[in-house]
């Protein structure tokens, strides 16, 4: 859609254009002063467009800065260019300021994985504590293109650093998703009594610190109710009872107690 106002200014320095050659023109051929007078006019024209333009040129600058500045939390609902909130609390807690930072982590979080189901996102709710595995990730939004190395860290809740990756990547202007070329194993051994942190760092530099906590796996719980000879707890029993009275048969909780019972004494 044409704007009217290019319009406008483009015919006014046309005009300016016009007025200036015909002037100098003119002013060549005879001594009145009118011939100048018109270039003087076409040259006031074409110097108040020169200077609206580069007004606006830095005007619009400026004010998209401010908009980087101040509108980021309110991004969230703005679909293809959403913004998540704990990803810039994680930019924060990295001690950055997320409207002057060109390489911005405009999302972050886990994927946590387990054998024989479909992986699973974790942005900032917990993570089952009997996952296999868990694989960091971060969608990084840049002004142009870049190549550089970005580095994952992950430490439990002791402040061990559990896993360290490193890559070279091939980083497009906008949104890209970011993840390590490796995963990190989870078992019972590591801390996880508090929040675990995810720190994302480019050349160097860090980009953000994220947090994450964890939540005890159905299966843990389940074990959790059942007495080490292998019977269910009374509480487990009526919670059975009372939610799905059909779907539990007497063979399938005998299959499960012999099950308990061989592992319990294969740990003897």
């Amino acid at each position: 859609m044409t704007d009217p106002r290019n319009n406008r200014r483009f015919w006014e320095v046309m005009i300016g254009l016009f007025l200036l050659i015909f002037g100098l023109a003119a002013l060549g051929g005879t001594g009145s002063a009118f011939p100048l007078f018109l270039g003087l006019i076409g040259f006031y024209l074409l110097a108040r467009q020169f200077d609206r333009s580069k007004s606006s040129f830095g005007g619009s600058s400026q004010s998209a800065d401010v908009a980087v500045a101040r509108d980021i939390p309110a991004r969230q609902s703005s679909g293809a260019d959403q913004v998540y909130r704990h990803a810039i609390d994680a930019v924060r807690r990295a001690g950055r300021d997320p409207g002057d930072t060109q390489v911005l982590p405009v999302d972050i979080g886990v994927i946590a994985l387990r054998a024989g189901v479909d992986p699973v996102v974790h942005r900032s709710q917990p993570v089952d504590d009997d996952v296999d595995y868990l694989q960091p990730f971060v969608q990084l939004r840049l002004p142009q293109r870049a190549t550089g190395r970005v580095r994952f860290e992950v430490l439990d809740s002791d402040g061990q650093t559990l896993f360290i990756h490193e890559d070279v990547h091939e980083l497009e202007r906008g949104r890209n998703l970011v993840t390590p070329s490796a995963r990190l194993p989870i078992h019972d051994a590591h801390a996880m009594h508090g929040d675990w942190e995810l720190q994302v760092s480019a050349d160097g530099m860090r980009l953000a610190t994220h947090r994450f906590g964890w939540r005890e796996g159905t299966e843990k719980a389940i074990r959790r109710h059942v007495r080490e000879d292998g019977e269910i707890s009374n509480e487990l029993r009526a919670a059975i009872i009372e939610n799905e009275p059909s779907s539990v048969s007497l063979d399938d909780l005998l299959a499960f107690q012999e099950d308990e019972n061989q592992q319990a004494a294969g740990h003897r």
